[in-house]
């Protein structure tokens, strides 16, 4: 069968989820198309490629993109009257199971999707119904049996091809990501994490599960060989450190003698001990990530649940930039609760870590997590926002803001990475800027820097061919300074 997956975008991040998927499609022998909605025609695709699955892997905010998408696909499918089956995976079908009925879908998958998928299709295939399937929720069987998929090392590697297939100029970025453990055990309340664990948990599921360090090697190799112009390794692993364990201490002796190729990691900053960087250093991490999320201890522990002091932070970057290894982190501000005052401190503090990539980024409300729950609650978030097409650099969503406030926040967005390298005397000139309405400068300003400053944390990744490097850099300001298509009301839903 022909399987065409579609998501919003492709950068320079490979979707590898959706890669895996293509994998196991493969395995099976279907052939596989990957298109990003925000790049490709659906009406050119669906002509020359004909699929008999449109797989959507999508996200929240992008949700409108793949109604539009998915009204095409069904303007089609009723002028050929071929036989179609449209699924959707991904985090946003997982959390908000009614993306079924609001796009009368066939199918959605409710976490892991690599053995649903083989399933799905085997019973489409075969003219059956997809009900029974493990993960697989369809309008007559809502409510099905839930899996984890436990032996990591029995998937076969993402597919790559069909990546570089629908963004060939990216196979000249230097970077490349991969993943080694699925799963979080942590309960930060921004996030979803912690609800995806109280939906599998239980019955013997293992949330937490990880390749061995043979699989992930192995694999890693395979890529370095077939897909040249590898300068730099992403591991996207939502915790890539929790323990200096026999995992890692394998990991760390022999990464650097059958790769060798620089690495960048997520590490929690209460799990950077003296051991983990190490490790880390000694494999050949250059650059690690470790969320600041807010420079207040009380609403970093209080409202966003991370459980660490001020002293902690400190300790876990001091203890990175001591073993030669570069950090970054995101600071998140107008925090439910918080005021503008909250939010220069947290850039403050941030700046006081000395982190090599610093980044700030104003709460995105995203339903069902517990922190927009927390915002309803206490008033200051409408309970029908729409979240449509969040962005990390829009007006706070918040109601108890000012126009003046959201203009603050914003400014701190852009201006705050620059001045976290600029001396004392200049803060006061932070301030007065901050007040000012001069968002529209700041805003390709501090794209700019972010843009240059990722090239240190990620060297040697950008490619070397002028048309292919001004084309990432293009996508990379694009990706940085996004504002909606289709704007989002701070207030009310649209």
């Amino acid at each position: 069968m022909k399987v065409l997956f579609v998501v919003s975008n492709l950068f320079f991040s490979e979707p590898l989820g959706a890669l895996q998927l293509s994998a196991v499609c493969k395995k099976r022998g279907d052939t596989v198309r990957l298109i990003s909605l925000r790049q490709h025609s659906v009406n050119l695709v669906l002509r020359e490629f004909e699929p008999d699955v449109v797989a959507y892997s999508a996200t929240s905010p992008d949700e409108y993109l793949f109604q539009e998408a998915d009204e095409i696909v069904m303007r089609w499918k009723e002028q050929t009257g071929k036989r179609v089956l449209r699924i959707m995976g991904g985090p946003h079908p997982t959390f908000f199971p009614e993306v079924l009925d609001k796009m009368s879908l066939d199918a959605i998958c409710i976490g892991d999707g690599d053995f649903a998928i083989h399933h799905a299709l085997n019973a489409f295939e075969a003219g059956k119904d997809l009900d029974g399937i493990p993960n697989i929720a369809t309008p007559s069987h809502r409510n099905p049996s839930k899996e984890i998929v436990s032996d990591l090392d029995s998937l076969p590697f993402a597919d790559r091809d069909v990546f570089y297939e629908a963004a060939p100029d990216l196979i000249k970025v230097g970077i490349r990501g991969f993943m080694s453990r699925r799963g979080c055990p942590h309960k930060c309340t921004y996030c979803f994490n912690h609800a995806y664990n109280r939906m599998f948990k239980g019955d013997g599921r293992k949330i937490m599960r990880r390749r061995s360090v043979d699989s992930f090697l192995e694999e890693i190799k395979c890529v370095v060989r077939d897909y040249p112009k590898v300068k730099f390794l992403r591991f996207a692993d939502d915790v890539f450190a929790i323990f200096a364990d026999e995992w890692l201490l394998e990991f760390a002796e022999r990464y650097p003698k059958e790769v060798g190729i620089p690495f960048y990691c997520y590490v929690r900053p209460n799990n950077m001990s003296d051991d983990i960087a190490r490790l880390l250093a000694k494999a050949g991490c250059l650059h690690v990530g470790m969320a600041v999320e807010s420079g207040v201890e009380k609403i970093r522990n209080d409202v966003m649940k991370r459980n660490m002091s001020d002293d902690v932070l400190r300790r876990a970057f001091d203890q990175a930039h001591r073993h030669g290894i570069l950090t970054s982190g995101n600071t998140i501000i107008a925090t439910p609760g918080s005021t503008i005052e909250d939010d220069y401190n947290s850039f403050l503090f941030t700046r006081s870590l000395r982190l090599t990539f610093p980044s700030f980024g104003i709460f995105m409300p995203f339903p069902k997590t517990e922190l927009t729950d927390y915002a309803i609650s206490i008033g200051v978030l409408e309970p029908d926002f729409n979240y449509r097409n969040l962005r990390p650099s829009l007006p706070s969503a918040m109601n108890n803001y000012t126009d003046s406030d959201r203009r603050f926040q914003q400014n701190l967005v852009f201006l705050g990475a620059i001045f976290c390298f600029l001396p004392d005397f200049m803060l006061p000139i932070l301030k007065l800027l901050l007040r000012t309405r001069l968002t529209f400068l700041f805003k390709p300003l501090g794209t700019a820097f972010t843009t240059w400053r990722m090239s240190k944390v990620f060297p040697n990744a950008y490619p070397t061919d002028p048309v292919v490097f001004f084309k990432s850099l293009v996508n990379a300001f694009r990706h940085f300074a996004a504002t909606p298509t289709k704007q989002v009301n701070i207030n009310r839903s649209a």
